[in-house]
Formats: structure tokens, C-alpha cells, sequence
């Protein structure tokens, strides 16, 4: 796989609710603080959107795609001047899959979904990203349109399997998201390298075969670089050295096999290290827990969640 389908498939990305509304003359909503990822779009109609502490409202179109990835406040209106309504009174008891109806609903048509992400990886993409993302519809934005298009019909066709085909495509309006918004923006972190050809050409052999034993040199060569070139534009882009990146990367796949149980000494070896205290030891300097003890860690919250599951069913 290419680096950002390595990261995507290591974050467990699940669409835990697909839906939406229609809004009709003037209306206002707040919504708390989340721990997800939203991502809608405008289907039809206009509004603003306003995320709290980002400067600017943003002011929504037709066709436009917006991602939320921080989890922060927002409020989306008509008229931002209006005082905003709490979310709970129209979307609290919202069935899944649901296109909710503000005002009788006519005129403007928002669509989408809720992402919940999994593990320690989440972090390595959502601190790069902005509070929020706004795709234009102006963009090259066709797989979009097509597949917010193919969402609204499955939503309000009722037909059997519609919910779970939106939640796929809901999946993959992420990716394109994140696609659309690196082609026209820039900014520092492997996520932004990746579209420097070069570099991006050192991160996917890194991620190729990450138990290699890579140098600055060798990896330089990969890139088409001398080693001090390479190794000034790896740190430009990615803001830490390539060997550092090296190393966050092997101890994200090591905290996944120690999550599905493999013995530390397979896990070390695996990744290129010599001896299973070496890679100890650079377990605890980059994740600040012992590789035991993220194991252990992982399996407790496993059990809880799986309880709670259990209890509610």
C-alpha cells in the first residue's frame, strides 16, 4: 500500500453514523465538542459554518465538501447571527442513515458522516490536519460529487442496504477529501510530503520495508538525492530527520502486533532490531510506555469496551 493508505488502515477508520438534514427558511445549529471526524457536504442549497476558535466563518456552496477533523465546536446556519438551537432537539434520536428536517426541510441539503478512529496512530494524522478542511466544489471534485450523489439516494431510497453501502462511500469520501485538500494545499508533516515527489519516494520505501536497516544515505538514493540535499528537504517537509521518522514509523506497527498479541521478541526482529532490548528501549523513548504495558493497556480497554457493549445490549 502507498503511506497514506498504510496510516488510514492503521487508524481502524469506521463510519459509526452516515445521515443528515434538509433546512428550510432561517435556522441556526450548535454542536458541542466531539470525538470524531465529520465529513459532509453541501447537496444542495447554502450556509455558513462556523468552527470555534478558527477566525473566519466559512460560507458553504452547493457541491462544496467540508471535513471537521479536531473535534472542536461549530456552529452551521442560514444567518450565523442567529442564536444557534442545540443540536440534541433534532438529531439526538436521529436513526441511522436519517435525513433530519429543519423547518419543514427545502432549500439547502447537508450529507455525510461521523468517523470514529482507533489507536495511538490517529494522532500521527489528525495533528496535521486543519480544524477545518473545505473542499470546493470548483475543485476536481467528480468522485465526490458522484459519491455524495450515490449517498443521498441510498439514504432516502430506504432500499435494503443502504445504510451500510453510505457508510462505505462515506469512507471513501474521506480519502478523497484528504486527496482533494493536499493537491491545493501545503503545509508541514509526512502527510504534506507526500506530494514531493522525491520525498515521497523515501517515505514509501520506508513503509515498503520498514525493518531494513536504512541509512540517510541510502535512503537519499531512494529519493534521487545527495545525502545533504535529501536530508535538508526531508526535514523541511516532515519536520523531524528521516530517521526519526523511521523510528515513529516502526513503533506504530509495533504497538499493532502488540495489540493482536505477538511475543516482543518476534515484534523486534521484525522490525530490524538486534536485540529485544534495543527495541525496548525505543519503545519507551518514542511512546513513553514499555511495550508490556501497552499491551496490557490495550487488552484492559478491549475489555471494558467490549463490557459496556455488553451491558447495553
Amino acid at each position: 500500500m502507498d503511506p497514506l493508505s498504510d496510516v488510514v488502515s492503521f487508524l481502524r477508520l469506521r463510519s459509526y453514523l452516515v445521515g443528515g438534514f434538509e433546512a428550510g427558511g432561517n435556522w441556526s445549529i450548535g454542536f458541542d465538542a466531539y470525538e470524531a471526524i465529520k465529513c459532509y457536504a453541501v447537496t444542495a442549497g447554502a450556509c455558513w459554518i462556523a468552527v470555534e476558535g478558527t477566525g473566519e466563518p466559512v460560507f458553504l456552496q452547493q457541491g462544496d465538501c467540508f471535513m471537521l477533523p479536531r473535534g472542536q465546536p461549530f456552529r452551521i446556519a442560514s444567518d450565523l447571527s442567529l442564536p444557534p438551537e442545540d443540536w440534541r432537539r433534532y438529531f439526538l434520536d436521529a436513526t441511522e442513515g436519517a435525513v433530519v428536517k429543519l423547518n419543514q426541510g427545502s432549500g439547502v441539503t447537508v450529507l455525510g458522516g461521523h468517523f470514529a478512529l482507533a489507536g495511538p496512530q490517529a494522532e500521527m494524522l489528525l495533528r496535521l490536519l486543519p480544524p477545518i478542511i473545505h473542499v470546493r466544489s470548483e475543485t476536481d471534485s467528480e468522485t465526490l460529487r458522484w459519491a455524495f450523489a450515490r449517498m443521498r439516494e441510498e439514504l432516502t431510497g430506504l432500499k435494503p442496504g443502504g445504510v451500510l453501502i453510505a457508510q462505505q462511500l462515506a469512507s471513501m469520501i474521506f480519502i478523497q477529501a484528504l486527496r482533494l485538500y493536499l493537491k491545493d494545499n501545503t503545509g508541514t508533516g509526512w502527510l504534506f510530503a507526500l506530494s514531493d515527489q522525491r520525498v515521497a519516494a523515501a517515505i514509501k520505501a520506508i513503509h515498503r520495508e520498514p525493518s531494513r536497516r536504512w541509512t540517510v544515505k541510502t535512503l537519499a538514493t531512494e529519493a534521487g538525492m545527495s545525502r545533504a540535499s535529501f536530508a535538508a528537504r526531508f526535514r523541511q517537509l516532515v519536520d523531524e530527520s528521516p530517521l526519526a521518522y523511521l523510528t515513529h514509523w516502526r513503533m506504530l506497527l509495533a504497538g499493532r502486533r502488540l495489540e493482536l498479541g505477538e511475543p516482543i521478541s518476534t515484534i523486534a526482529e521484525a522490525l530490524g532490531y538486534e536485540s529485544e532490548s534495543a527495541f525496548r528501549t525505543a519503545f519507551k523513548r518514542v511512546t513513553g510506555n514499555t511495550p508490556r504495558r501497552h499491551a496490557q493497556s490495550f487488552a484492559q480497554n478491549g475489555a471494558v469496551a467490549m463490557n459496556g457493549r455488553i451491558q447495553q445490549s
